[in-house]
């Protein structure tokens, strides 16, 4: 399933790198302009998935991508789900989304199923058939205060309301499912907590984290990802991975630097060698970096040599 879904992505014109091994949180990324998604495929929700899951929520909270889940059971067609605070689609609404086909934004929560509307279609809508909101309200079964709400893009509309909505205003006014609109709808999701430093038992990545609070970045040590630590400061869209890398460790460290490519961040592989740096995506630093201040403006120097794409 993985191998179709990024070939059909790629002739989508999407840039994607697959992870290498079926044991880490994502299958590939995908990106294509502001479109970034992590792809994990699962037969079925099991407690393989829920170990995986965390490390998948991190990913997109640091990267500020869209972390998805692709079900091959289980899932319900044309809708978005959440397993553990990750969307999840069916593999076949999946393949209609890659393809371009419509798909309306419905998602179910533990409140029922919801439709996310877009407010703005809805007001002007509203307005070219010189309804008062009040009236709009009233159309709906709702009060003046949830309309207003609908209208300002601060609630979603129930399966019955969104019927309505589409009645009187067209089906224009029901947001499409898309790796964007999905990435949005993680975003205002609650953020997984942070690593605490003095939980990780490796000195060399607990100082990495140490380092990056100290810099104001949201960061995260991950378990299954072929890098150990993802961290973002989205105000100054800056994005950095890094990779504790290991003798005969090729494999992962070219996916950590694809992976940076295609996510506009920058990659650290900590090596035994020489600080040498290797393309805009990538600085290599050695292990001896962890005495005293050099490893912090080592992180400086790479944040700052390793220029957005």
């Amino acid at each position: 399933m993985a191998s179709s879904l990024s070939s059909e992505l790629r002739v989508r014109g999407y840039a994607v790198v697959s992870s290498g091994s079926e044991d880490y949180s994502f299958d590939f990324i995908a990106a294509k302009r502001d479109e970034i998604v992590a792809i994990k495929l699962v037969e079925r929700f099991d407690s393989k998935v829920r170990r995986a899951a965390e490390d998948l929520k991190r990913l997109g909270k640091s990267l500020d991508l869209a972390p998805l889940l692709v079900c091959h059971e289980g899932a319900v067609e044309d809708s978005l789900s959440t397993y553990r605070g990750i969307p999840s689609l069916s593999y076949e609404t999946m393949r209609r989304l890659i393809k371009g086909e419509e798909v309306p934004f419905i998602y179910f929560s533990r409140g029922g199923i919801y439709v996310k509307i877009r407010g703005d279609v809805v007001k002007v809508k509203r307005r070219e058939m010189g309804m008062s909101l009040g009236e709009l309200a009233y159309s709906l079964g709702v009060t003046r205060r949830m309309a207003y709400e609908y209208e300002m893009g601060r609630a979603d509309a129930t399966l019955e309301v969104a019927s309505r909505l589409v009645k009187m205003f067209g089906d224009e006014v029901v947001e499409k499912l898309s790796f964007k609109s999905i990435h949005e709808y993680f975003s205002s999701r609650q953020a997984p907590e942070e690593t605490p430093s003095d939980r990780v038992r490796d000195p060399l990545l607990k100082r990495f984290l140490e380092v990056l609070d100290e810099l104001g970045y949201t960061r995260y040590l991950l378990e299954r990802a072929p890098f150990q630590i993802a961290a973002g400061k989205h105000d100054e869209q800056r994005k950095l991975l890094i990779r504790k890398a290991e003798k005969g460790s090729g494999v992962e460290d070219k996916v950590t630097v694809d992976v940076a490519r295609v996510c506009r961040s920058q990659a650290i592989l900590v090596t035994e060698g020489e600080v040498r740096v290797e393309g805009k995506h990538v600085i290599k630093m050695p292990g001896r970096a962890l005495e005293g201040a050099e490893l912090r403006e080592l992180v400086l120097e790479a944040l700052s040599t390793c220029a957005l794409s």
